[in-house]
């Protein structure tokens, strides 16, 4: 299996990966259509299609370059509205981009029909007058490349900072990579064209070798680049499941207690993200609900008993506050909530989304834990505190 074979499986594999994501937004669509059109075009590079495709157009006409190269330049076009969609959401020259787009498919189809071409190895520069429209050709196409790999790279490697997560800045790295080798790929065809003209010297074995290796280093990098930020959606989706999973039993816990608190529309399973967010606003509602039924002084005892147990400095305050919560879910069943008392303050006051769900799951730990619930023993001294409050 030739290296041409394996890039050209290797992006059919993301292309039709992403094609079912071409309904959801344009950004979706140009991220699956960059895809296809790399796909086919490097599909073309292929010897086995690249015969057929010859045997039944005719080797004279050379269709398979031409049909690469096309495509080659509306993947470079939807790229670009990919990378703009993701770090300019309000747009970028779009017009400007149109008109670039619908000059350039139509001039190269012009100059390669009107071109005098080789007739064997990769294209080459004719001779006559003809060979004036094989060089306006290439003028075209690696001007439309170079460029759009050259704002492409800008934005990509700009937008690295913008992405929140380890795996989002490690795809738009990717894909600046990418349309970086896209760019030094136009620069070296551009290169031996100048060389060729200027000195009536070719080197097409040189000019072959690096144009393949840009090229297929450019496009798996840029397909990798494109694997990524969808990977990072989900691992996201995992953790936020592993989190919401881990949540909850507290959650079981302090609801049963205070089933009021529960919102009663209906949430899809499949929707994690929304469920942990419910998941974290029910436990925070009951915990605010529950704390009525404690005082503080139950509060200081537990944090006594906390660091008598040999809690970790950076654990007290959790365990204190699982604690409390498991003693007033026990009171929940015959009291009523206390008057006149200072309430156990809640420790996930103040934080950010992020903190928060540390916290809670440092509560959630907590609350199962021995020590907890050999706090909240009936058959001990705190059990008298957790159960026979000053109620009114």
């Amino acid at each position: 299996m030739t290296t041409s074979t394996i890039v050209a499986v290797a992006l059919w594999i993301v292309a039709l990966w992403r094609l079912p994501s071409i309904r959801h937004s344009h950004k979706q669509r140009a991220l699956a259509l960059t895809m296809v059109s790399l796909a086919t075009a490097m599909t073309f590079e292929v010897p086995q299609v690249r015969d057929a495709v010859n045997a039944l157009a005719g080797a004279e006409v050379r269709l398979p370059p031409l049909l690469k190269h096309l495509l080659g330049v509306i993947s470079a076009a939807y790229l670009l509205d990919f990378v703009i969609a993701v770090v300019r959401p309000k747009g970028l020259a779009r017009r400007t981009r149109l008109i670039a787009i619908g000059m350039t498919l139509p001039l190269m189809l012009t100059f390669y029909g009107l071109a005098n071409w080789t007739s064997s190895g990769p294209i080459r520069i004719g001779e006559g007058r003809a060979a004036l429209f094989s060089v306006l050709y290439m003028a075209v196409f690696t001007i439309y490349i170079g460029l759009s790999m050259i704002v492409a790279t800008t934005l990509f490697l700009g937008g690295v900072r913008l992405s929140r997560t380890l795996l989002g800045k490690a795809g738009l790295g990717l894909l600046g990579l990418g349309t970086l080798l896209g760019s030094l790929y136009a620069m070296q065809r551009v290169t031996f064209v100048v060389i060729h003209l200027s000195t009536d010297t070719s080197y097409p074995d040189l000019e072959n070798f690096l144009s393949t290796l840009l090229k297929q280093a450019a496009v798996l990098s840029i397909a990798f680049g494109l694997c990524l930020p969808p990977l990072s959606v989900a691992v996201d989706y995992a953790r936020s499941w592993d989190t919401l999973r881990r949540l909850r039993p507290l959650w079981r816990e302090l609801t049963g207690a205070v089933p009021y608190v529960v919102l009663t529309t209906a949430v899809r399973r499949w929707r994690i993200s929304f469920r942990l967010e419910r998941c974290v606003i029910e436990i925070e509602d009951a915990s605010l609900a529950l704390r009525e039924y404690v005082s503080m002084e139950v509060h200081e005892k537990a944090q006594d008993f906390a660091r008598r147990e040999g809690v970790p400095d950076e654990d007290v305050d959790a365990t204190v506050e699982a604690a409390w919560l498991r003693a007033a879910v026990q009171r929940t069943s015959a009291h009523q909530p206390l008057k006149g008392v200072e309430y156990p303050p809640l420790g996930v006051t103040g934080r950010d989304r992020a903190s928060e769900l540390v916290w809670l799951l440092k509560v959630a730990r907590a609350y199962r834990s021995a020590m907890v619930m050999e706090f909240c023993n009936f058959g001990n001294s705190f059990a008298r505190q957790c159960t026979e409050g000053n109620s009114n």
